[in-house]
């Protein structure tokens, strides 16, 4: 038998995210597991040099917060659906090097994570994430196609933007 002590769920707050996480929920429920809500955000460094006045610690430390509380948000909400155990953790760095290399360091059955499905010139321009955690993770990745929907999903029905607004 297949066991998924532990999965992993990076969360980019689109609203796919939603989705992913009730997906993820319902998944670990049947394999008895454990989720990480996950997300990478990108450090805002770089931009000091662009924006005159830019505090990069500052607005670190506001983007950190935010995905938080964002997290907390998806975590409570899966959580009225589903009885799994369910934290959230938030990193900085590029989003698909820093999923490749959590999932790696923290030992990881099974991703779980949407994929937009991009193709020519925006994919080319904006990459994919999930195809580079899907070529590189050491571990399976189950990725979701959005919009997903089914008919009979309670996935689809729960998947209302819960973003706090920004």
């Amino acid at each position: 038998m297949i066991t998924v002590p532990k999965m992993l769920v990076p969360v980019d707050f689109s609203l796919g995210s939603d989705t992913s996480v009730a997906y993820a929920t319902a998944l670990a429920q049947t394999l008895r597991s454990e989720v990480t809500l996950l997300h990478v955000y990108q450090r805002s460094d770089s931009m000091s040099s662009i924006v005159p006045g830019a505090d990069p610690v500052v607005d670190d430390e506001h983007d950190r917060a935010l995905a938080q509380q964002w997290l907390e948000g998806l975590r409570a909400k899966a959580l009225k659906h589903g009885d799994v155990e369910m934290r959230v953790v938030v990193v900085s760095g590029s989003p698909a090097e820093g999923i490749i290399s959590f999932a790696r360091k923290s030992s990881f059955d099974m991703v779980v994570m949407g994929t937009h499905g991009r193709t020519g010139l925006r994919h080319v321009l904006m990459g994919s994430v999930a195809e580079a955690v899907v070529r590189r993770a050491s571990c399976p990745v189950l990725t979701i196609h959005f919009p997903f929907r089914t008919a009979t999903s309670r996935v689809e029905s729960d998947t209302a933007d819960t973003r706090p607004a920004r």
